[in-house]
């Protein structure tokens, strides 16, 4: 009998729809947007569900279930946010409530933000672009730590860490920016599901890749693996970043064009947690300000960095 199975994710939506469409073709599937609060179609969506697929805690689930008068089971995947393969891209949030948005939207070069704020050229911002630089700053030696820390996002879930990581590094860079997956890494979390749902293994294993349209390669920006981090990792690396429209940018016109964006903000509002700040004052240096900043915070007023300022989820 066809069970009717929602999915209830982040970004990653899209492709777990077409993956378990794909690898279950008896059931029915329908999805819908989770963004930290309940989707306003979710009564109707849950009318008659077999199996809720959900990137929500499960905790947080099973009562949207519950109180919705639903025995779904609540089948729970991680949202995948990975940062080891991009150690310099953040997202910034304003005092304001808002976030900053720069030439790739939502996502910034900790360095290009430094160098803004600190009154830092386009020609010295470039000029820290450097595989030295990037040691310095700790890029080079972070990926043990970011993956101990992915492992940690797996554990409350119903996919086994192991299996999924082994599938998707072996393929190289698998994720597009730090909170965007590359297909193939949203295919081993729907191969997860489907094996827990009993489907054929033949679907399960066929190479979905080259079927299915990458959604977020298609209309999100991708972040590059710079050179000097891809070495350390052995991977082909280049300073190449895809906006979401398809232009392609070199670096300097990157840094260019991310000033250009920053100018139009009050620097003052740039809340500068993602920065490990003593470390960067001590690698890049501080200089004159961006007009009306504040003066550089100290590492204790700076907040968690790195592991620990993480984004909630994918967009």
């Amino acid at each position: 009998m066809a069970r009717n199975i929602l999915i209830m994710g982040n970004c990653q939506t899209g492709g777990l729809w077409s993956s378990l469409a794909a690898m279950l073709p008896g059931d029915r599937i329908d999805a819908t947007m989770w963004l930290g609060v309940e989707p306003p179609d979710l009564a109707e969506k849950l009318d008659g569900v077999d199996v809720l697929v959900t990137t929500a805690e499960r905790e947080v689930a099973q009562e949207l279930v519950t109180r919705h008068g639903s025995h779904a089971e609540v089948v729970v995947v991680p949202s995948l946010l990975f940062f080891g393969l991009h150690p310099d891209l953040a997202q910034f949030p304003l005092t304001t409530g808002d976030e900053l948005i720069g030439v790739a939207g939502p996502y910034h070069s900790k360095i290009v933000v430094w160098g803004y704020l600190h009154g830092h050229d386009v020609e010295r911002i470039v000029a820290d672009f450097t595989t030295e630089r990037f040691a310095a700053l700790g890029y080079l030696d972070c990926w043990s730590t970011y993956v101990r820390w992915m492992r940690g996002l797996f554990e409350p879930t119903d996919v086994d860490f192991a299996t999924w990581y082994l599938a998707v590094v072996r393929r190289g860079a698998f994720m597009l920016t730090n909170n965007h997956p590359r297909l193939d890494a949203i295919v081993e979390l729907a191969r997860a599901v489907a094996r827990r749902l009993g489907a054929d293994e033949r679907l399960v294993a066929y190479d979905w890749t080259q079927v299915l349209p990458d959604g977020l390669l298609a209309t999100a920006p991708v972040w590059p693996v710079y050179p000097g981090v891809a070495e350390s990792l052995d991977l082909p690396g280049a300073f190449v970043w895809r906006l979401d429209d398809g232009n392609l940018l070199d670096l300097e016109r990157f840094v260019d064009l991310s000033l250009t964006a920053y100018r139009a903000v009050d620097p003052d509002t740039i809340v500068r947690s993602p920065l490990d700040v003593d470390r960067f004052a001590r690698v890049l240096g501080t200089g004159a300000p961006a007009a009306g900043a504040a003066p550089a915070a100290t590492s204790a007023d700076a907040g968690p960095a790195d592991v620990t300022a993480a984004p909630t989820g994918g967009r």
